[in-house]
């Protein structure tokens, strides 16, 4: 019975991590939106700007945050299961995830960056292409 506890805190702890990463990303883009008043010519001198060192940090930086969280709850799960060691079991299962992603990162993850960064400044020059 613990093994099926154990793994659906393993799942929950990776939806969490992917969904706090996506929360995180969406909730910067509206603060940013808000700060630049919804201007779609500061959109755009914004996406023309940004380079690809810094969506690397800033999506590590998001990454981090939301494992920290997700650790946090997998604790607290650990604990309301009474696993022995749910600190210890927090600690691994943290490990575990980020070992597996920084993995994930280097076979998939920067060319997904450089990928999206690409298209969003192709995008831009388009459409003030369509504008000239």
């Amino acid at each position: 019975m613990k093994w099926i506890f154990l793994l659906l805190i393993v799942v929950i702890k990776i939806i969490l991590d992917k969904g706090l990463v996506l929360g995180l990303v969406l909730l910067s883009v509206w603060f940013k939106g808000k700060s630049i008043k919804n201007s779609t010519l500061a959109w755009n001198k914004y996406f023309l700007s940004m380079k690809e060192s810094f969506l690397t940090k800033y999506f590590i930086v998001l990454y981090f945050i939301s494992t920290v969280l997700s650790s946090c709850i997998a604790y607290v799960l650990f604990s309301v299961f009474e696993f022995q060691n749910p600190l210890l079991k927090t600690i691994l299962l943290a490990i575990v995830c980020i070992v597996l992603s920084i993995k994930r990162y280097k076979v998939k993850g920067k060319q997904a960056i450089k990928d999206g960064l690409d298209k969003a400044q192709k995008s831009v020059v388009e459409e003030e292409m369509e504008k000239v």
